[in-house]
């Protein structure tokens, strides 16, 4: 298969997403999600015919001459990435809202493959549901990552922005195989039962104050204040998964020591198990005080109870540090796999 230009088919994609934005007065993300669902349908419906501009159309119709069924889930993953992150710059998209950037989700992802035991029996297939999917950048890097470890998966993803779930949507329907459930709605608040429970729960969580009541009986809710929304859906992800399940959650690398954190330790003693702490690279971040850590967890009487991984991921420059590293992560990993299958 011949390797795709991915810059040239970015610029290519780009300038109808450009095209579009002006003629129609929209934003940046509008415009990439009509784009995108042009580009899945192969064609102009006939609500765009009769709503779009004739620049707008004109524009789309130079979609047609692009073979996307001949590109890898890679390949498309990259160009989808591309383009998604130019529509956060350009409308200037809020940091919660931001997509999670590959070398966290490439890092989450291989600790997901050698840790979380995914091979079913009976022809069922692992569930991972990310509970905050936002635009589904995470959740398709960990794909890519399974996808090469030959570990097949479902996937689904909620959360709360409609905004966030069109591009979500556009972007499972132009990744051919995927088969994801979107779901829109308050994680936090959502009702036991409302989902399936998950065999992996993922997460670049929100950081900030939840804006509503927590639900009655969270062991990470504030008593007499606003409770902190990441603290709750930590919490959530726990919920969410089944009694044998792993949750992998990029959280403030200081949650463990900083303000509030009693709340977590006490999540802890009663209904979570923690399995391992990584702080990401510093490099990754800008600020020292914007530095994050993968918080692995599972539920609080799940087996084995091995030891708890600790440790920080050295700098993707440090190459032998980081492969020395990542082998004891496999070999932590692949313990806990043996001792599960006794």
């Amino acid at each position: 298969m011949t390797k795709v230009n991915i810059p040239e088919q970015f610029q290519a994609i780009d300038q109808v997403v450009n095209t579009v934005k002006k003629s129609e007065g929209v934003s940046q993300r509008q415009a990439l999600v009509q784009t995108l669902a042009t580009l899945q349908e192969e064609r102009l419906t006939e609500k765009d015919k009769e709503v779009l501009s004739a620049d707008s159309q004109l524009a789309l119709k130079e979609l047609f001459t692009i073979d996307w069924s001949a590109f890898s889930f890679q390949e498309k993953r990259h160009i989808l990435q591309l383009l998604i992150l130019k529509a956060d710059r350009e409308d200037k998209v809020p940091a919660n809202d931001q997509l999670t950037p590959d070398g966290i989700g490439y890092l989450l992802g291989d600790l997901v493959a050698k840790t979380a035991n995914l091979e079913k029996k009976d022809g069922q297939v692992a569930t991972v549901l990310d509970l905050a999917v936002g635009s589904a950048n995470l959740l398709w890097t960990v794909q890519e990552v399974l996808q090469a470890k030959k570990s097949a998966i479902k996937t689904a993803g909620i959360d709360i922005a409609d905004s966030q779930l069109a591009l979500a949507s556009v972007t499972a329907d132009l990744l051919a195989d995927n088969q994801a459930d979107f779901f829109l709605g308050d994680v936090i608040g959502l009702p036991d039962g409302e989902l399936l429970p998950a065999d992996v729960v993922i997460g670049d969580l929100p950081i900030g104050y939840y804006p509503n009541e927590a639900p009655k009986g969270m062991v990470t809710a504030f008593a007499d204040e606003k409770s902190y929304a990441h603290f709750l859906m930590i919490e959530k992800a726990v919920d969410l998964l089944k009694e044998d399940g792993w949750a992998y959650l990029v959280v403030p690398a200081d949650i463990l020591s900083g303000n509030k954190h009693e709340s977590i330790l006490k999540l802890f003693a009663k209904k979570a198990q923690l399995k391992a702490f990584l702080t990401l690279p510093a490099s990754f971040f800008q600020q020292q005080n914007q530095q994050k850590a993968i918080l692995v967890l599972r539920k609080h009487g799940a087996k084995p109870t091995t030891e708890v991984m600790l440790g920080q991921y050295p700098s993707v420059k440090e190459s032998q540090a980081l492969e020395e590293f990542l082998q004891d992560l496999g070999d932590w990993g692949k313990l806990n796999k043996e001792k599960s299958a006794d």
